[in-house]
Formats: C-alpha cells, structure tokens, sequence
C-alpha cells in the first residue's frame, strides 16, 4: 500500500545494505522454522497420538511408523499413563489443542502443571498406557519427522510464507514505514503460528520449559498482528495524524500481556481476548477513516478495496471467535487450521504491492465479499446455535445451513443482481446511440464524432476524456487509471480517465464492454459504408444507362430536328438530365465551378427572353465544395426562380445574388416587375410551393417578399450543415478530392 522507494543519498545506502538485510531475514526465517521443529522433536514418541474421543473417552491413535511389536490398533478408553510409581489420569481437558481454551487462570495452572507430570513419564524407560482392553507397556523413542503430521505442517509452512513476504517487503522498502508495519504484523503472525504449530500438533505433551512462557508471549504476538496493522491503516496510504495512537496501541499491548503473564485478571478472556477484540475493532474503523480521506483518489480506493478484502477474510472468523471468547464462552476449534486463514492478509498482499494487476480487483471483488460473507454467516450462525441454545455440533451445524439457504442465498442473489448492474447503463441501455452513431456515419465528421464521445461519456462517465494519437490500440493503462479505445473509421480513437466522474478505476469488465461496443459500431459503420456503395454502384449504373442511351437520343433530337421549339425543349431536357446524372454519380464540384455553370446559365436564359441579367456573387472560399445533392436541389432552385421572372413578372430587370457565410448560403432572385400580385398563380401551381419543398430537404427556408427593385424577391437560405446528407460521400465545405 504505497511503499516508497528510496532516492538520491539515502537511495544508494538502501542499495548498498539490501544484500545485508536480505542474509538477515534469510537466517531470520531460517532460524524460526529450526527452532520450531526442534522443540517440536524435542517430544518423545509413544507410537500413538492421544486424543479426545466421543462421549467424553480418549483414545490412541498410531502415528509414523510405529517400532516392531507395538499394537497397529487403536487403543480405546485410555484413562491414564504411568511410570517409576507416578500415574496421572489422561483426561479430554488435558488434550485441548492450546492450552487458551482454559479461561480460567486456574483451570490453565493445573493444565500446565498435569503436563509437567506427564513430562516425567514419557521420559522414563517405560510407560504403561491404560485402557478399557488392558495394560500396554511402551518403550518411548524420538518422535520422528514423520510423526508430526499436518496439524505441524500446515501452521509451520503458513506462518513461514507470510514471515517471508514481510521481510521481502522490509529488504527492498526498508525506509517506508509502511513496510515496518508489514514487517512487524508479519513477525508477530508467524511466531504466533510457529507456537501454535508446536503445541498443536504434540502426541501427548511438549517440554514444559517455558511453555506457559510461550503461551503469552504468544499473545503479545497477537498483539503485534493487530497493532501493526492498526498503525499501516494509521498512516497509509494517508496519514490520519500524529504518533499518539502508536503509542497508545503499544501501551495497551503491555498492559494486556502483563496482565496475561502475572494473572492480574481471574480470567483470560479479560486479560487478552477483550483488548486483542477492542484493537480489531479500532482496525475497523481505522479502515473506514481511510476510505472516506481517500474518496478522491481512485487509486488509493482500489488499493483500500483489495487491502479491506484481505483484512476481512483473514480476520473475521478469528475475531468472530475471539469475539465470543472475550463474553466467556471459548470456542474449542481446531487453531492450527482456523488461524491459517489471518495468512491472506500477508500472502494476499504480493500483487498489491508489486501493482500487478490491482485494477483487476474492480472486477471481482464485490464477488469475493459475497462469497466470503456466505461462509462467515454460516460460521456464525453455526456458532450462535452451539453456544446459546446449547445444540449439539451436528444439529447446530444443519440449521445454520437452512438459514443460510433461506435468508442468505436470497439477500446475496438481489445484493449482486445491483452491484453487477453498478451506477453505469449496460449495452442494451445505449443502443440507441450506437444506432445514431451507425447511421449517421457518412455524415459531418465534426458532429459524428461528438455523438462518438457522447456516447463513451453515457457508458463509463469518465472524469476527463480526450482524443487519443492515430494509430492507438485499445487497452487498459496506468493501472486502470485510463481506458484506451482504437479509432473506428472516421471515428477519432479516446482515452478516458476513470470512470464514474473518478470514483473508480477501469476494470478487465470494461475493456470488454468498450471492445463489445467498439465492434458493434466497427461492423454498423462497414455495413452502412458496404449498403453505401452498393447505392453509389447501382445510381452509376442508372446514370450511364441514362448519359449513354437517353442522352444519346436527346442529342440527336436537339441537332436533327427541323423544329426549333422541338430541339430547345430537347436540349433542355438533355441538361435535366445531365443534372440528374450528376446528382445520381454524387460528384462533388468546387463551388467556384458551380456558380460558374450557375451564372453561365441563368445569363443566357433572360438574355434570350429580353431581361436584363444582373449578376453578383461572393467569392466562395478556396477550395470550398458543394456535394452532389445540394447542387441538384439548388440548380433546379434557380431554374424555377428564373422560370417564374420570365414567364409570370414582365420584368425588365432580373438580379441574382449569392452569399456565403460559415453558416448558411443564400440564393436570391429579384426583379423589377408586376410583385406578388402578378405571381399569385405562380404559387398557387408548382413553382414556389416547388422551391420550397427543395429548401426544405436541404434544411433550408424560402423567403418570398417584395424586391428592392420593385418587383419580386425569392429568396432560399440554406445551412451549410444540412448539405452534408448521408450518401453524399461528402465530409464538409472544404473537400480535399473533388471530380470535375
């Protein structure tokens, strides 16, 4: 959790003294899993392991490989051992695994004084077992390596990984005092576990020297688990405050364990089991203090989230226990096994401390919470029944699981149904902007690409999103911190910053929900593109049919016709046609070349009809284009307009003007004829209502007022966006590849 290198000066000393620290924790550790082997060899072997029985019996179980003779058998209602005229009664409470499980303080005196009895016998040359079959008369041996059984191994090897990950941490962070911590939680756990390996798994008994010794000191260990800990959370990944809780902690660990080794309390749930409880709670809300100072911080949250996990797997069925010892009722469960579980908190802490994969915690730690939550409930209830209503183990057991069945399972199916939903919409939720993105994919790339991020910012909510460099791959980056997607066609590729306005950081889930969409919207915009141009190739195809065989006949028509009017209507035809070409290929054209074409036209036509053509038009910016369809639709709009003044105004005079802004052009026809009054028919047949219906489709409006000159004015004013329609194959004003 945020253990800091060291730099400069101070750097080059850490370097130089890893190799030192790095031989001192290997002898450490070396010397810890000798020691606890040794004692636990120190043992003589009888060839069986005692143990308590049902209805309250003990028996003898054979263990290794048992010397020649010895019976193969188990001994049944063993009721004591004796040797040289001593004898001591072999009772259940003698065989408890620690000897904790005694509150009382003199219950656990005679526990310890029965076992230096009993010291005494397995030592002596020969030892008679009693039991309900008779008398068996053993010669003890050294215990073998054999003979230690899984009730040694498991504690030894766990209390000896979660050591060396501390001390890892320690060599290569020796200046953070967050490793300290670590370290010292780490030490006081496998020394703990190194004790319990010890008397947990003994055959009968253990060297009584400075058992009851390591039996508190044990405890204090405890201590330095939990007050270690308590100080981490006290200072990283932010400090809460001063060195006073340090001391404080410290303080009641040696209270506690002076009042465990001079038995100032008559028992031991209040010595030790209260307080050890009080720290574990205070490491509770420790933990909640952090993750309120860390609520701006995604990172730091994460690594609260995976550290939390840890903590409350490791330590919530071992408080769940001490829990119900410090109120006085012990629980006898197998220790060797049931503390195992506090080694998550230290093994558990390798990728958070190396950053490998801690954004991949967002994804499945509200799973690990569920599951570990379902087992701790059982556990409990399972408890609960045992010690209050006074079932037995088996009836205590079966209930618990019903409860668990019927309350839990439900709870936990409806408590994941919201956090799998989470505060984000899911695919289906966003459909709908997929769609607009898809089918608007031919369109303005400026406006496509703002539904792109608009529909990225409705997914994730991201506190910072930007465009990324071409050329881009879609991942995840800087610990979940960023989300990358690729660019989709015309669409730009994005990095965004933490999702959820920054509550969180991106997880494996999201990367495959941004790569779902991603293709959705790849393979929408292909199709569209494919659909596209299957359009585009069949209007080609219509186009040369009509440039080849009815342009042809209309040509001929126009130059073989003896009838003037007969070959101008041709001609006239042969130019709708050629437009209509136009608009069917999509060419796009420069519009300097347009209003070429439009002026050459327009002039010649009230040339001819005895009108006078006034022309004026801005000079459109370089390289600015018109896509085919907008110059279908306003060439025809002209033609209409200068139609009209010809036929309908008596006019002497036309004018003709073209603006250009960045936002709209405007195409207006004015003379100096009859008015509205005159034209009434004209609007009411199909000219205006014609011109109008052709603004429309191009997002435009029609102005139709009395003229400066007297006469009429029809005015067109169209967007400049609304020309760029799906199909056009036209990307906005300024074309970089025009057909002429």
């Amino acid at each position: 959790m945020g253990f800091p290198g060291g730099g400069g000066v101070k750097g080059l000393i850490v370097g130089a003294n890893r190799t030192a620290r790095l031989w001192l924790a290997s002898i450490l550790i070396a010397v810890c899993a000798v020691g606890a082997l040794y004692r636990a060899l120190q043992e003589p072997s009888l060839g069986w392991r005692f143990m308590a029985g049902p209805n309250a019996q003990v028996l003898a179980q054979p263990v290794g490989s048992s010397p020649a003779g010895h019976a193969q058998a188990a001994l049944q209602g063993v009721t004591a051992l004796s040797a040289v005229g001593v004898s001591v009664a072999i009772t259940p409470t003698l065989l408890i695994e620690s000897a904790g499980i005694h509150n009382e303080y003199a219950v656990h005196n005679h526990f310890f004084a029965e076992h230096r009895r009993l010291w005494e016998i397995v030592r002596s040359p020969q030892v008679s077992i009693h039991h309900a079959q008779g008398v068996t008369n053993i010669a003890p041996h050294a215990r073998g390596i054999d003979e230690l059984g899984m009730r040694f191994w498991f504690p030894w090897l766990v209390g000896l990984l979660s050591l060396s990950v501390g001390l890892a941490i320690w060599v290569y962070q020796p200046l953070s005092s967050a490793s300290w911590c670590y370290a010292i939680a780490s030490a006081g756990y496998a020394f703990g576990m190194l004790c319990t390996s010890t008397w947990g798994s003994r055959l009968l008994t253990q060297p009584p020297q400075a058992w009851p010794e390591l039996h508190v000191a044990s405890h204090f260990a405890s201590f330095m688990v939990q007050c270690g800990l308590c100080v981490l959370l006290w200072l990283h990944p932010r400090r809460l405050g001063g060195n006073w809780l340090i001391w404080v902690l410290v303080a009641v660990a040696l209270l506690s364990t002076a009042a465990d080794g001079f038995q100032w309390l008559p028992t031991i749930s209040l010595a030790f089991r209260l307080p050890i409880v009080l720290v574990a709670a205070l490491l509770g809300v420790l933990f909640v203090l952090q993750w309120r100072a860390c609520r701006t911080d995604a990172s730091q949250r994460a690594q609260l989230k995976w550290f939390g996990l840890l903590l409350f797997m490791g330590l919530s069925t071992v408080f769940v226990a001490y829990a119900f010892g410090a109120a006085g009722h012990v629980v006898n469960l197998p220790q060797n096994y049931g503390l195992g579980t506090v080694a998550l908190i230290f093994l558990g802490l390798v990728p958070l401390v190396t950053r490998v994969g801690l954004f991949k915690l967002e994804a499945w730690w509200p799973r690990a919470w569920l599951w570990f939550l379902g087992g701790l409930l059982v556990i409990a209830m399972d408890l609960a029944l045992v010690v209050m209503l006074d079932l037995g183990a088996d009836s205590a057991f079966a209930l618990a699981l019903a409860l668990a069945g019927w309350l839990y399972f439900p709870v936990r199916q409806l408590l994941w149904r919201r956090l799998s939903q989470g505060a984000l919409p899911g695919t289906r939720d966003v459909l709908p902007q997929i769609l607009e993105v898809v089918t608007h994919g031919q369109g303005d790339s400026v406006a496509l690409n703002l539904r792109w991020r608009q529909l990225w910012d409705t997914l994730f909510q991201p506190a910072r999103m930007t465009v990324a460099p071409e050329g881009t791959t879609s991942g995840i980056a800087q610990e979940g911190r960023r989300l990358v997607v690729a660019a989709c066609g015309p669409l730009d590729a994005l990095e965004m910053e933490l999702p959820e306005r920054g509550g969180r950081l991106f997880n494996p889930a999201d990367f495959r929900r941004a790569n779902e969409i991603h293709d959705l919207v790849q393979q929408g915009l292909a199709s569209g593109e494919a659909f596209d141009r299957g359009a585009r190739q069949e209007r080609q195809r219509i186009a040369s049919d009509l440039h080849d065989d009815l342009g042809a006949k209309l040509l001929t028509i126009a130059q073989a016709s003896g009838s003037e009017r007969v070959a101008v209507l041709a001609r006239e035809a042969l130019d709708e046609m050629r437009l209509s070409v136009r608009g069917l290929t999509g060419q796009v054209a420069l519009a300097s070349d347009v209003f070429a074409d439009w002026r050459a036209e327009a002039v010649t036509r009230l040339a001819a009809a005895g009108v006078e053509p006034q022309w004026t038009a801005d000079e459109p910016p370089l390289g600015m284009a018109l896509p085919a369809r907008a110059q279908m639709q306003l060439t025809r709009v002209l033609r209409e307009a200068v139609s009209n003044v010809i036929r309908h105004s008596g006019a002497k005079t036309c004018r003709v003007r073209i603006a250009v802004s960045a936002v709209r052009l405007e195409l207006e026809v004015s003379d100096d004829g009859h008015g509205i009054e005159a034209n009434e028919g004209g609007s009411r047949g199909n000219g205006l209502p014609g011109i109008e219906r052709r603004a429309r489709l191009l997002g435009g409006v029609l102005v139709v007022e009395p003229a400066s000159l007297g006469g009429l004015c029809v005015r067109v004013e169209i967007p400049v966006a609304a020309t760029a329609l799906p199909g056009d194959g036209w990307t906005g004003w300024s074309a970089t590849e025009v057909k002429r």
